[in-house]
């Protein structure tokens, strides 16, 4: 009698379960190293678990230059301009299967579940450095010349079209004040207090007053006192400076989806790239 009841026991649980609801998944990727590929018009996000053959990946559409600049960005997700897919693979997948514009037809994927609903976050911080050897507060506003750039990536803080670095002299912790009133040549509009701008004296008109000279003997016009020549120049020199940019990663009340099956997250840190963007940015501020 209690083999017939355990038998009939097991039947009932065997009938009771659809196979359709089982979501047999590790969603583990603690230890996957984010990685990413694309540019502007579509940035893809992606970790791979090799042990399990599983992936998480995440599509931003969007033609902004995210990684220059220091910012915190938010995406809505919808299914398709900016989505967010974990899927599970018979094999593992490569980084090959994210940033071809058309994935491979190997590996078979197994499941695939679509992120319709939720916020993705990407907090970029850029460091900037215009290499004029000053060591500067890089979260101060300070905008002397207000052209736009911030003294600390400022290639010519003052506007004057002599670059920084060349005002400072040899010894940043003691720079070159050439007119004697307390103000450093780099910061000082008018270097040798004569009255007349250093960026306009500049007869030749070449953006560069270094090389307008007078006086052999004392030097440039815009370091002589005594020659007070002004040339009218409403042009800033071509800046120039360093950018380097990590970011960080956060998906936040997502849905994945896969047919009647759900997998919620309140978050996921996708996690964090260091360097993700470095280069040189040219620009000449407008005057």
């Amino acid at each position: 009698m209690r083999k017939i009841l355990s038998i009939l026991l097991l039947l009932l649980v065997l009938m009771g379960c659809d196979d359709g609801d089982v979501i047999v998944t590790s969603f583990d990727f603690d230890d996957a190293s984010l990685q990413n590929c694309g540019g502007p018009g579509s940035y893809v996000f992606f970790k791979i678990n090799s042990e399990s053959n599983e992936s998480i990946s995440l599509k931003l559409s969007t033609q902004d230059s995210i990684f220059n600049v220091g910012d915190t960005l938010n995406f809505q997700l919808n299914g398709s301009e900016n989505a967010l897919n974990y899927r599970t693979f018979d094999v593992a997948p490569t980084a090959a299967y994210f940033c071809n514009s058309i994935p491979p037809t190997s590996p078979t994927v197994l499941q695939d579940f679509i992120g319709d609903d939720g916020t993705a976050t990407l907090f970029v911080v850029a460091l900037r450095d215009d290499g004029d050897g000053i060591d500067e507060d890089t979260e101060s506003q300070l905008d002397t010349d207000l052209d736009g750039l911030l003294d600390f990536f400022d290639f010519d803080d003052d506007g004057d079209n002599v670059p920084t670095a060349f005002e400072i002299g040899d010894d940043p912790e003691n720079p070159m004040d050439s007119d004697g009133d307390m103000i450093p040549d780099y910061l000082d509009p008018d270097d040798d207090n004569d009255g007349v701008l250093t960026r306009e004296e500049d007869t030749n008109m070449d953006l560069d007053p270094r090389n307008d000279i007078t006086d052999e003997n004392v030097g440039a016009d815009y370091l002589n006192p005594d020659v007070s020549v002004q040339t009218v120049i409403e042009t800033y020199i071509e800046h120039s400076y360093s950018t380097s940019s990590d970011i960080d990663l956060f998906v936040n009340n997502v849905v994945l989806t896969n047919g009647e099956e759900q997998i919620t997250q309140e978050s996921i840190p996708f996690g964090s790239i260091g360097a993700i963007f470095s280069g040189t940015v040219t620009i000449t501020p407008e005057f």
